[in-house]
């Protein structure tokens, strides 16, 4: 028979188990959604002390778990990251596109299971005034972080990167999505080969859940799409959606009272220190003529079909270098020679999604229309009032092109 010591101190021995099964299962509780997190990456700890009395042993587990913006432990709100895009100008505004972005990603959060916020980011230097962001209040964003730091005055893929990856250790949020600008393309996927995270470039459309990020992604050009999955493991999701997809959302006129209070919060993000003088400096901003701009990266096209003839895309390119155009053509014209075949738009060239298209004898077969049915506005030049065209044209001028570019060359002169 066991005396009544040994049964004590074996009671002990169990309750300790006991406690710490427990506590472990509340710290896989707490860790499932993120899978292995360090102190570091979330800066804030608390610790579970289990002492074994009556004894002079005792049994302490430290255990990272998040605590809330206050420091008190406990279940913090997943956070949803948007990094916005702001101009480097005495009035600094934020991207045209960051509307739609934040739109996106309230809905994903209020897809959620669990409760998400989704807060933005602003990189800025400290000297920098804060761009507009009234629209954060108008959208119902309650929380913004602005990174601050000298290095942070003009862009820089090294800052970025470094001032990204300083967010993504003390915050961890769930996940950090960007537009798919050029310097979005260019940051970001560094930044997920520094922290070795997952990453999906040019998305659609996002959702996440189950552990794990879906994007609906373009392939073949734009000529079909799919819907990807890729396992998080716990790990900060990153993602550029392509700008402009979702379009400008409409905001309901509030007055101040009603609209949601934003809470800023600043760091001074810590950048490596690198020895020597920084491998890439800027110098100056100078924007590239109409022929060198991308079609794919144009925000105006002016494209030319048969109608015009061959001395028609001379008109052409006069005209859209006046409006800072790129110069656009269907296929027609590419076979026939008149332009170079990357300057074709329709299902066998270039899909694009300008601001401004303008189609100018051009009849709308549905070869040419498949790659332009993006633009936000399309203007369509042609004689015939029976062209296809103008049934996807915001605006329809009955009339030789040729004659009509260069009087709207004189008015723009004039004006």
């Amino acid at each position: 028979m066991e005396s009544h010591a040994h049964i004590s101190e074996r009671m002990k021995h169990e309750q300790l188990e006991v406690s710490l099964a427990f506590v472990m299962s509340k710290v896989e509780a707490y860790l499932s959604p993120y899978g292995m997190i360090t102190a570091k990456a979330m800066r804030d700890w608390w610790t579970v002390t289990l002492d074994l009395k009556g004894r002079n042993v005792g049994a302490t587990l430290a255990v990272a778990l998040p605590c809330d913006p206050c420091g008190r432990p406990g279940r913090t709100m997943s956070e949803i990251c948007v990094v916005l895009e702001h101009t480097y100008a005495t009035l600094a505004t934020l991207h045209e596109h960051s509307g739609g972005l934040l739109s996106e990603l309230l809905d994903i959060a209020r897809r959620q299971s669990t409760p998400a916020a989704v807060c933005a980011i602003l990189l800025v230097s400290q000297q920098e005034k804060l761009p507009d962001i009234s629209l954060l209040s108008a959208l119902g964003i309650h929380r913004l972080y602005v990174l601050e730091h000298p290095h942070l005055a003009h862009y820089s893929t090294e800052s970025y990167v470094d001032a990204l990856a300083w967010f993504i250790q003390q915050r961890a949020p769930m996940l950090l999505v960007t537009s798919a600008t050029p310097n979005g393309r260019d940051w970001m996927p560094r930044l997920a080969a520094q922290l070795r995270l997952p990453f999906v470039p040019n998305c659609l459309g996002l959702d996440i859940r189950d552990d794990g990020l879906f994007a609906l992604r373009s392939i073949y050009e734009g000529r079909a799409y799919v819907q990807i999955r890729t396992a998080l493991h716990g790990r900060t999701a990153l993602a550029a959606l392509v700008p402009g997809v979702r379009g400008t959302p409409a905001i309901i006129q509030q007055d101040s009272a009603s609209m949601s209070a934003l809470e800023i919060t600043s760091f001074l993000p810590e950048l490596q220190q690198r020895n020597g003088q920084e491998r890439i400096r800027q110098i100056s901003i100078q924007a590239p003529s109409p022929e060198e701009v991308e079609l794919d990266a144009a925000e105006r096209i002016i494209a030319g079909g048969r109608g015009v003839g061959q001395e028609g895309f001379t008109t052409i390119a006069t005209f859209a270098h006046l409006l800072s155009a790129a110069v656009g053509a269907t296929r027609v014209a590419t076979d026939l020679g008149w332009v170079e075949h990357a300057r074709q738009i329709g299902a066998t060239g270039k899909i694009v999604h300008p601001k401004l298209y303008i189609a100018c004898g051009i009849s709308g077969a549905a070869q040419h229309t498949s790659g332009m049915s993006e633009a936000q506005t399309v203007i369509a030049i042609n004689p015939d009032r029976s062209a296809p065209i103008f049934a996807l044209a915001d605006l329809g001028l009955l009339g030789d092109a040729n004659q009509v570019l260069p009087l709207a060359s004189k008015l723009l002169e004039q004006s």
